[in-house]
């Protein structure tokens, strides 16, 4: 859940400079720190915060803005992929979204493939990522841009070079009734687990694997193919298996947004922060109630976790739907 944490002094500052002028002139931040949850820090706060800093990934996909020395805010948002600001000049442009839209075609060249439709998001802090596409898995062979190689793409862009906040945490969700006949489970399984060792990050991923079927609760809720992380989303119109060797697979719209929109801060339109929620709220539901289901209905579903298929999963261990 997004919500920003700021120090009362500096939260004093913004709000009677921007108050002084007109409505019109207001600043985005302005905007935001009135449409969006706050919780204002006090002096202890704010020094609680810098004497352990790693408490910031209690609310990991929050805002936090700091009386702090830009150097300070720097370092906590590359250690633990959090967005973290200096109280002296809040720059919150890079959560603004500069409507970034791809059009990839069947069979034609679309710049270098995702890492040319991620451009506008892969520098934003991050330390948990969710991929959700019912038929992700549909195409095997690799001729074809199957998933695969596509998570592999996907993951290259996005997962930072550096985190020293613990394990990363990645979940993948896709129908396994809907895969290619000749992949099995816990085949998709080994070969996700091969990608993460092939792109070579030092820290270590906690990589979650979960294929739905028709009778699960959030089947028809997650139809929509997007890519999720801390602050973005990246939604494609057709399918995630979007590229073969930097050629689209299928005419569609690959869309990257960050949380707002110029618009959505002037009250206008619709933050895409809101999609974000609504599908981590589907996913969080459904990890709630995975203790609850009998022993028979843990059938609906298979999961695994770090290479190894599990029996049953009691909750999904990704920080996003925490």
């Amino acid at each position: 859940m997004f919500k920003v944490f700021i120090s009362q002094s500096v939260y004093d500052r913004i709000i009677s400079t921007e108050e002084e002028r007109t409505i019109s002139g207001r600043s985005n931040l302005y905007k935001l720190l009135k449409q969006q949850p706050i919780q204002i820090l006090t002096d202890k706060d704010t020094e609680r915060f810098k004497l352990h800093p790693e408490n910031v990934q209690k609310n990991p996909s929050s805002l936090y803005i700091l009386n702090i020395a830009h150097t300070e805010a720097l370092t906590i948002q590359r250690t633990y992929g959090v967005m973290c600001v200096s109280g002296d000049s809040p720059n919150i442009s890079p959560l603004i979204d500069v409507n970034d839209i791809h059009i990839a075609k069947e069979e034609q060249q679309l710049g270098r493939g995702w890492d040319t439709v991620l451009g506008s998001v892969e520098m934003l802090p991050s330390n948990a990522l969710l991929m959700t596409d019912r038929y992700l898995f549909a195409i095997k062979y690799p001729s074809a841009a199957n998933g695969i190689s596509n998570i592999k793409d996907i993951l290259t862009e996005l997962l930072p070079k550096q985190f020293q906040g613990g394990n990363y945490h990645v979940t993948i969700v896709f129908d396994n009734m809907a895969k290619n006949e000749n992949y099995s489970f816990s085949e998709i399984v080994q070969l996700i687990e091969d990608v993460k060792k092939q792109i070579g990050r030092e820290y270590p991923i906690t990589m979650e694997v979960l294929g739905i079927t028709p009778e699960c609760s959030i089947y028809k809720k997650l139809h929509n193919r997007m890519v999720i992380s801390n602050y973005f989303l990246v939604e494609a119109s057709h399918k995630l298996a979007a590229f073969n060797k930097y050629k689209g697979t299928v005419r569609q719209m690959l869309i990257p947004m960050t949380l707002f929109t110029e618009s959505s801060l002037n009250g206008r339109s619709t933050p895409p922060l809101d999609a974000i929620d609504h599908t981590l709220a589907t996913l969080r539901n459904f990890s709630k109630s995975l203790q609850y289901l009998p022993e028979s209905s843990h059938k609906i579903y298979l999961y695994a976790v770090n290479g190894e298929v599990k029996d049953k999963c009691l909750s999904l261990r990704n920080r996003l739907v925490k």
